[in-house]
């Protein structure tokens, strides 16, 4: 058990391993704690919800831990979503149904209650009982509509001509032309989950940028430590 003190006189580098030895699911994928397995490959693992919402109700995750979809390497993250394609299919098929909803809780906010990101699949009937799946609906006035979408459509933008820019003849990324530290800055402002890893977690934001070539692109000749003492003095 780790001490109030103890987490005070150890470094970042040392509290970013101790939150990677602690993760539950890095155990599971170690199998130092025993699940049952859909689904296994070299950068993803797929296993049984053990407190499941449904028969079948399964776990998609990353075997390498990242604690938030943005930090996912982009290679890892396109291999993750072409597999689960095929996870579903076998999933309503073994369970027979015609249905399935695919979850994802992005952060705190959103609902994301693991330090491991992960996802759902859960096999659906009819009159399941699983209406916390229904998002209510907000009427929005016109102007803020267009506010939104205005900010959606810059932001999506950016990152596009980002990837568009890095993928080479096959798939290797080019040296794009680095972004102005104010679109910087908005993807920041954006991605609450990437703002509170730079400000908590800069040592761990570290190695997430050097497993990402993409988001470490991004934030080419940004001193880590500067930007996470600047966004504290910010958040005070």
């Amino acid at each position: 058990m780790v001490s109030e003190e103890d987490l005070q006189n150890m470094s970042p580098e040392e509290i970013a391993e101790l939150q990677r030895k602690q993760c539950i699911f890095c155990k599971i994928i170690k199998g130092e704690i025993p699940s049952k397995k859909v689904f296994e490959d070299d950068k993803i693992i797929a296993i049984l919800d053990i407190n499941p919402a449904a028969k079948g109700h399964t776990l998609i995750m990353t075997k390498e831990h990242y604690p938030i979809l943005p930090v996912i390497p982009l290679d890892v993250a396109a291999h993750m979503f072409r597999t689960t394609k095929y996870l579903v299919k076998s999933l309503k098929e073994a369970m027979v149904t015609n249905s399935a909803t695919v979850f994802i809780a992005n952060g705190a906010i959103a609902g994301q209650q693991s330090p491991h990101f992960l996802y759902h699949l859960i096999p659906r009937e009819p009159d399941d009982g699983l209406d916390k799946f229904m998002i209510p609906a907000n009427e929005f006035k016109e102007e803020e509509v267009k506010q939104h979408l205005s900010a959606l459509k810059g932001k999506l933008g950016l990152m596009m001509r980002e990837y568009k820019a890095k993928k080479g003849k096959e798939g290797e990324v080019k040296q794009a032309k680095p972004i102005s530290q104010q679109d910087l800055a908005k993807f920041i402002d954006a991605n609450p989950q990437v703002r509170e890893a730079i400000i908590n977690h800069p040592e761990e934001f570290k190695k997430q940028l050097e497993a990402n070539p993409e988001l470490k692109h991004m934030f080419v000749g940004i001193n880590i430590d500067k930007l996470s003492m600047a966004l504290k003095q910010i958040k005070k």
